[in-house]
């Protein structure tokens, strides 16, 4: 059983006065009163941030700086530091990225792909009541931002590592037809991780899932979408392993925000793994053909 408990926020490289409107005005989010011009922290919920946007070039899938992963407290992250210390990953304690990411304790380690994991305690709750520039409410809670899906150099091996490692429990998986995506969960969210392996794309996010609480905040950000400079890189559709309803959209970093509605909950006493021969029941068009050779997550299947 992992003693990570959910995905509880996101960092990321990019843009920041680009994503300081994007994150108002597309996503809905609500700018944090802490967020300075070099990093910007978008609330979700009653924490202090989900998505934290440090200043800097966007670079698509090499825009990730961390993923940070909530465990419930001191005792659960100095077992996960010791699992992992009694596996020869090197772990570090960082009291100043702590104090930076506004969390009691914090340390940081590798996947095998590379990308920085932040495991940490005691994330600050904002008492000021959180109030989305839209309206909009997201789905997060115990089971924290969302999902990512991550593009892999070898996704097989890497799911693994996260299951053998970190606890997290194998969902189900899905013929890419160039790849098979491999999906992951830590907490009753379908999935918190999705790995991929697409040839000539490099390790890293293809894609953040946020998720909303009603179907019209999906079509209201979708109206929004059409008349913003925002691309739209996959077309509203229905997941077949999740049953997500959702559009993709570019973010300012270059990587792909997914935003759904009526993700599917899992309960381990009675899940059975699946496998899915297509990604969607309907829709999930591409707007545009990929690229070729893919150099981006855009050339890969955004599930």
């Amino acid at each position: 059983m992992s003693t990570i408990h959910a995905l509880g926020y996101l960092v990321v490289r990019g843009p920041v006065a680009e994503w300081r409107r994007y994150g108002a005005d597309v996503l809905g989010a609500q700018v944090s009163d802490s967020s300075t011009d070099s990093e910007l922290r978008l609330r979700m919920d009653d924490r202090a941030y989900r998505i934290l946007v440090e200043d800097g070039e966007p670079g698509g899938p090499t825009s990730l700086v961390a993923l940070g992963f909530e465990t419930a407290n001191a005792a659960g992250l100095d077992a996960l530091a010791a699992q992992l210390g009694a596996r020869g990953i090197e772990v570090t304690e960082n009291p100043e990225l702590a104090e930076r990411r506004q969390v009691r304790r914090l340390f940081t380690f590798e996947d095998l792909d590379g990308n920085t994991l932040e495991a940490y305690y005691g994330q600050h709750t904002d008492h000021r009541a959180f109030v989305s520039p839209r309206g909009v409410n997201f789905v997060t809670g115990d089971m924290g931002v969302g999902h990512t899906f991550l593009l892999s150099s070898d996704a097989q091996k890497a799911s693994e590592w996260y299951i053998d490692v970190l606890g997290f429990r194998l969902s189900d998986t899905i013929d890419f037809g160039v790849s098979e995506g491999i999906f992951l969960h830590c907490n009753s969210r379908h999935h918190t991780i999705a790995l991929a392996t697409f040839p000539g794309a490099p390790s890293g996010i293809g894609h953040l899932m946020i998720e909303v609480d009603r179907l019209d905040s999906v079509g209201r950000a979708l109206d929004l979408v059409a008349e913003s400079p925002e691309a739209l890189t996959m077309a509203i559709g229905e997941h077949t392993n999740d049953r997500m309803t959702s559009f993709y959209v570019k973010t300012p970093s270059g990587f792909d925000i997914e935003y759904g509605w009526n993700g599917l909950l899992i309960d381990d006493a009675d899940w059975t793994v699946g496998h899915y021969s297509s990604p969607s029941n309907w829709g999930h068009k591409f707007t545009a053909p990929p690229p070729a050779p893919p150099a981006s997550a855009d050339a890969a299947p955004s599930l």
